[in-house]
């Protein structure tokens, strides 16, 4: 047994499918775990007054209550603006700014001396040259106007004033700044372990030296009160320069000054009861119990919530193979099939993480303190689940995809029960509505369904958990009507994913159904008699697989090309001969019947010749299985004396066997109905009997052995089939002839003489 069991498992191991399939499934569940979010807000989501919608809230351990962002921030405003500007004392710079004053005024003294020596001298030419190029260019023009007026100036006395001034502008502080820009006061770094605070209108600044000069110096003249104005406003350097480093370093410690708790929230405590309003001082408790929850579960280790997060995917998938292996088969077996599934539910999903996600910023935009109320979530067009599998795979397999894409949704996104509920409702009205699409207004219709399934389950879920009309947030409707915007944009991706997957949905079934097609018209034109059987074998099947439950539409185009091959031959076919020449007499049997099931063949290269979905060409290649034509098998038995033929296959199609439900309901409607046509007098009791013989016959032969039917659907379409034919075949009233009208006497002898 053992030896048994590692054989059969290594065996799948080497199975190159199964191990995509492994594969496929891996990298499904690594990749919901990488986008799926991270985060408790959602979880205790709330609105400033509305009432509190979750259990009563109990405080799972101690936490401190954080002040929210705003009124951090207006602390750190108030900090900051009660830190001084620093100004930072150049010592050197006032040195080296006395030295280039005493310079300038050795520099005027020469000049001067060489002027007064040339107006002694009366040398007009110096004296011009000395006053253009001197006064009047490096010093006040001022100044040369008083020396014209014989005013003298003592160099010694001179120096030592300019030194002196230079110290009271020095020690009251010179600022190298604009004075306001400041504000009131500042800090002036005198000594690196001393600092004084100074108000700004008793310093000194280039702008206000003028100023400062007029007011506190004094002069002996007006030559000397220009000559100090000058020196100082142009050569003496501000001797406190700003410093941003250490500006920024107070402002640094005064926002660190700053807690961002005001409280605390002992363990038990109840923080808020179900149906109690959310003020103002209870969400900035909840809010405190995120942000520590956030903390506390990040410093902790992720493996465990990674290997958490990634069991709860693998259970929820798991439900979705475990549907397909025992409902679905060939969706199971199939790896493109189940990838499209995957790729639709991870595509969903994803909307959904960045629909949280962008919720989740507008909470930590918001603080959690104002009232917003919108919930991103409901943005994520999750029915594209149900609208694209449905498509694809049909509607049950939509429902269920629908119901696990909301079990997403509500379990790891963190939604509510509310979200689960809303989603399923409105998937589910969209599976519905697409069951008979057969116009593409549907898909429209759809979407309006869609927006009323939304708005009708979250009112109606709301007014339950609330109690009323009054809590419910109506700014979420809002969100529904993009969300169905959102989906019609999706939904044009639906052309993009049947040429990546290699795939047909219901949408390029509705284009088959236009009997313009080029292959239709043809046959219209040249196989009349095969175009209307496959019209009446399409709403036989139809309506068969309605019942029994399969792809109706499927079907219905299925059998409008099965039969497409008689184009080439149509001759050669009964119900297209209508002048009484019949070719088959001018060829054996076994010639005939190749002629017969050479029809298969040729709709298949015209399948590909007109690139029909693979999903039509099955119908082509299976419609016949592998039975005999029966009629030439006979007809040669007759002939040669029931000897039976060399090699039997010449009378037999090359199959493949029908292997779904659509294949082999189209098998059986298309013998039945092609048999029913050689009813002379059809009745109730031989259509029955016919139905039930044919379908024997296909059992008994084994046709049907690769086909999902139950014995449950076989009774099932012996029952429909039937009722279908009797619609087909009912009797009608026979209108009675007008009656005749009274003949004279010698016209009835006439007519009685002729008759004799």
């Amino acid at each position: 047994m053992k030896r048994f069991i590692s054989l059969f498992y290594y065996r799948k191991l080497r199975n190159s499918r199964y191990m995509q399939r492994v594969g496929l499934m891996l990298a499904f569940i690594i990749l919901m775990t990488i986008i799926l979010p991270r985060s408790f807000r959602l979880q205790y989501q709330y609105e400033v007054g509305q009432s509190w919608r979750n259990p009563d809230l109990i405080a799972p351990f101690d936490f401190p209550i954080y002040k929210t962002q705003d009124s951090i921030n207006q602390e750190v405003l108030k900090a900051e603006s009660q830190v001084v500007p620093i100004f930072l004392r150049d010592s050197v710079m006032e040195e080296k700014s006395i030295r280039k004053l005493e310079e300038e005024l050795n520099i005027f003294y020469q000049y001067l001396t060489g002027y007064q020596k040339a107006l002694e001298e009366q040398d007009s030419a110096t004296l011009n040259r000395i006053k253009g190029e001197v006064f009047t260019r490096r010093f006040p023009i001022e100044i040369a106007l008083a020396l014209q007026r014989k005013e003298k100036l003592a160099p010694s006395l001179s120096k030592v004033k300019i030194r002196e001034y230079a110290d009271i502008i020095y020690k009251r502080g010179y600022l190298d700044a604009q004075p306001d820009t400041l504000g009131d006061i500042v800090a002036l770094r005198v000594r690196p372990t001393e600092e004084v605070l100074v108000p700004v209108a008793r310093l000194v600044f280039p702008s206000t030296i003028f100023n400062f000069t007029d007011r506190n110096l004094k002069f002996d003249s007006e030559v000397e009160k220009q000559l100090y104005r000058h020196l100082l406003s142009v050569h003496l350097a501000p001797n406190y320069r700003y410093s941003k480093k250490l500006t920024d370093e107070a402002r640094q410690i005064a926002r660190s000054l700053i807690s961002p708790v005001y409280g605390k929230v002992t363990r038990g405590t109840l923080i808020i009861r179900k149906g109690e309003l959310v003020d103002k001082r209870k969400g900035a408790i909840i809010r405190s119990l995120i942000i520590e929850k956030e903390k506390r579960v990040g410093s902790q280790t992720n493996l465990s919530y990674f290997i958490s997060k990634t069991l709860i995917i693998f259970l929820i998938t798991m439900l979705l193979l475990a549907y397909l292996s025992v409902n679905k088969p060939r969706i199971y077996f199939s790896n493109v099939k189940l990838s499209l599934i995957l790729f639709v539910i991870l595509l969903a999903v994803g909307g959904m993480a960045l629909a949280t996600r962008l919720t989740e910023f507008m909470l930590r935009l918001s603080d959690m303190e104002y009232n917003f109320n919108l919930s991103f979530i409901y943005l994520a067009p999750s029915c594209i689940v149900a609208i694209f599998v449905s498509n694809f795979f049909g509607h049950r397999v939509g429902f269920v995809s629908n119901l696990l894409t909301a079990l997403y949704g509500a379990v790891l996104v963190q939604q509510s029960l509310e979200f689960a509920f809303v989603q399923i409702m409105a998937g589910s009205v969209a599976v519905f509505s697409l069951r008979q699409i057969r116009k593409r207004e549907v898909f429209f219709y759809t979407l309006i369904y869609i927006f009323l399934a939304y708005a009708i389950s979250y009112i109606a879920f709301n007014m339950y958990s609330q109690g009323g009309l009054a809590e419910i947030n109506y700014n979420n409707i809002s969100l529904f009507a993009i969300n169905v915007a959102l989906t019609i944009i999706v939904y044009n991706l639906i052309y993009v994913i049947e040429r990546i997957f290699g795939l047909t949905s219901d949408l390029t079934y509705l284009e088959l159904l236009d009997t313009n097609h080029p292959l239709l018209q043809q046959m219209a034109r040249k196989a009349p008699g095969t175009f209307q059987h496959s019209l009446q074998v399409a709403n036989i099947a139809e309506a068969t697989i309605n019942v029994i439950g399969g792809n109706g539409l499927l079907i219905h185009v299925g059998a409008l090309y099965h039969d497409i091959g008689k184009l080439i031959e149509p001759q050669y076919f009964i119900e297209n001969q209508s002048n009484g020449v019949n070719p088959h007499d001018e060829l054996t049997c076994a010639e005939s019947a190749q002629k017969i099931i050479q029809h298969v063949q040729h709709g298949i290269e015209l399948a590909h010749k007109y690139k029909l979905p693979r999903e039509i060409i099955h119908f082509i290649e299976t419609h016949h299985g592998t039975t005999r034509v029966e009629y030439f098998y006979r007809t040669h038995l007759k002939q040669k004396n029931c000897k039976p033929p060399e090699d039997e296959e010449l009378f037999r199609y090359k199959g493949p066997l029908p292997f779904s439900k659509e294949t082999a309901v189209l098998m059986i409607a298309d013998s039945i109905e092609a048999a029913s046509r050689a009813l002379k007098k059809p009745t109730p009791e031989s259509l029955k009997a016919l139905v039930n013989n044919i379908i024997d016959h296909k059992i008994k032969d084994n046709q049907l052995e690769k086909s999902n039917l139950t014995f449950n659907d076989i009774t099932t379409i012996r029952k429909v089939i039937t009722r279908q034919l009797l619609t087909i075949y009912h009797s009608r009233i026979e209108y009675p002839q007008e009656p005749a009208k009274a003949e004279e006497p010698e016209a009835n002898e006439e007519r009685m003489a002729e008759s004799d």
